[in-house]
Formats: structure tokens, sequence, C-alpha cells
């Protein structure tokens, strides 16, 4: 918990905050970066839970850390990272959770940064000027920022529009692949027996069942992407098909950016998140081995910090 207790004067402090898909975490610092207290809660991506859920999950992961009727504190600055906000049609309404009645008057809203959370997680990533973020976890997303402040994006439009290169692309293709095996439409593969073995599924059928279980998840279907990985290290022909065409979408996504930012040609690092990158045979060093031939002044790294470390980055810089 923050002590605010200082002489009934009004305290300074800076927030940051991590909106998940999944959770949300919130971490309250002095102007200096020192963690005074940090506290997650449930997600705050309104597409996933909606608005009212989102402010009250927002809400609590602050909250939690100091008593919000008694103190004093004041929030010089704060960034906000959050997925879902990926159109400006978005920003009304993350501006709406942000701004909300009980968290409006502790925020200095001269000061207040709302970002997609790709964007603070870059920041935790890297220092340099020019940056560009590559996830390839459950969900894809690339963003990238250069010298001159200019942003861009590519991908991470989700599981319909876009989502190439995720973990769910992945599981999807190896469903889809096994049930063409299953037909006598496709090749055969051994990720049939498995994905089977793996989920603790008799056949076919309790597969069929289990892909259209309600509610759907993502993260059910993108969990398949480590079976793949193992599937074409035994060297299965179709998983390796599926992983090489994804990666080739990775390479796709970060390219485009770089290109977008007009750093081709100079120093700049590419950040890689996500839990793909662990497949290093036949996707990570894949994209790593394409990348560097056309880049040459790329270095990759692997963010050592948390992301909302990134948003408190941001909104100290912004003082």
């Amino acid at each position: 918990m923050v002590n605010t207790k200082h002489k009934g004067k009004k305290m300074d402090y800076v927030l940051g905050v991590d909106g998940g898909g999944t959770k949300t975490t919130a971490r309250i610092t002095d102007t200096n970066g020192n963690t005074l207290a940090q506290n997650e809660a449930g997600s705050s991506n309104y597409y996933s839970v909606g608005l009212e859920e989102a402010v009250k999950n927002l809400n609590k992961a602050i909250f939690s850390s100091f008593s919000a009727g008694k103190s004093k504190t004041y929030f010089i600055s704060s960034c906000f990272g959050f997925a879902g906000y990926n159109t400006k049609g978005d920003r009304k309404y993350y501006e709406e959770i942000v701004f909300n009645p009980k968290l409006k008057n502790y925020l200095n809203k001269e000061k207040v940064l709302i970002y997609n959370d790709t964007r603070v997680g870059l920041a935790a990533g890297s220092d340099k000027k020019n940056k560009v973020i590559l996830i390839a976890g459950t969900g894809s997303n690339c963003i990238g920022v250069n010298q001159s402040g200019k942003q861009a994006k590519a991908n991470g439009w989700d599981y319909i529009l876009a989502d190439e290169g995720s973990g769910y692309n992945i599981g999807l293709k190896a469903l889809r692949a096994v049930m063409r095996s299953y037909d006598g439409r496709g090749k055969k593969t051994i990720l049939k027996e498995m994905i089977l073995k793996k989920l603790n599924l008799e056949d076919i059928d309790s597969l069929v069942r289990w892909t259209y279980k309600k509610p759907f998840s993502k993260d059910r279907i993108g969990a398949i992407s480590k079976i793949v990985c193992n599937a074409a290290e035994k060297g299965d022909d179709i998983s390796k098909r599926i992983l090489y065409e994804e990666a080739e979408e990775a390479i796709n996504t970060a390219s485009t950016v770089i290109k977008k930012l007009d750093i081709q040609k100079k120093d700049f690092d590419l950040v890689l998140v996500g839990g793909n990158f662990k497949c290093k045979k036949f996707f990570k060093n894949i994209i790593l081995d394409a990348l560097k031939k056309r880049f040459k002044n790329i270095n990759f790294e692997v963010p050592n910090q948390d992301p909302v470390y990134g948003a408190i980055k941001l909104a100290i810089e912004n003082l």
C-alpha cells in the first residue's frame, strides 16, 4: 500500500497500467520510478469483458494500492496500455474507461497516455530510439517507433481479421489439417494422434466437441501450437509446412512495420515476445535468419522487464 500521509500535502505519484486480455496490472511509483505498489485484477479489454467490467477491473487493480477515499494521492503522470485498443474508434471507449468517475479525479488529464498494450511492451523491451516489437503468442501483433517519434503498426486485428503468425493461427491450421487427413482430403499427419493424446480425447468425435465447446477460447486453440512444434521436430511434413507459413507471415509483418518507419538501413532493435519463439528450429530461426538478411543493422532482443515497466517508463518520460 502506498503511504500517502505527508503532513496533509497532496502526494505526486506515477501510474503505469498493463491492461491485457487476461489480467490488468497496475504499478504505482514515485517520479524516479521506484515501485511503491503493484496489484492485479481481471481483464480491462472491453471487447472481452465489456465496458462496465473493464472499468471495475481497472479500478480494482489501481485502488487496491491505496485508500482512495482518504488519500491525497495524485498521479502526476500516467500511462495505460490496453489490449483491444487497435483503431481510432476504440479511443473513445478507452478514454471512458480511464476517465471513469472513480479514477478521473486522481489523474493529471494533461499527462495521461493511452496506448495499445503492445506499445508499453515495446518500451519495456528496448531503450533504442528505433525499435519494433513482434508478438507471436496466442495472438500476434507488431508495433514500432522511430527516432522521430513516428509509430507504425501491422497485424494484430484479432482472430477473424488478422492474426497471422500467432499460436491461434497455428493451432487452427493444425486442427484443419487433422480433419483433412481424417476425411482423406489431405495428407496423413501425426498431429491427430498427438493432439488427441495431449488433450486426453478418445477420437475425432470428441475432438470436434472439444473444438466447439462453449465458451470459445483462443487460448485453447493457441495452445495446440506447442504440439505442432513437437510434431515438426518428429519429422511431420504437415507441421513443418504450417510453421513455415506462419513464420513467413511474421517476417512479412515485421518487414512491413520496419519499412513504414523507414529504418531499413538504420540501427534498430526488434523485440521478440511470445511463446511461439520457443519453437526455434521451425519458427524462430526461420524468422531471425530472414530478417537478418534483409536488415543488416537489426538487433534481436528478448525483454527482461514486465510490460507494466514500459508503462511506467513512458509515463516518466512524459513528465
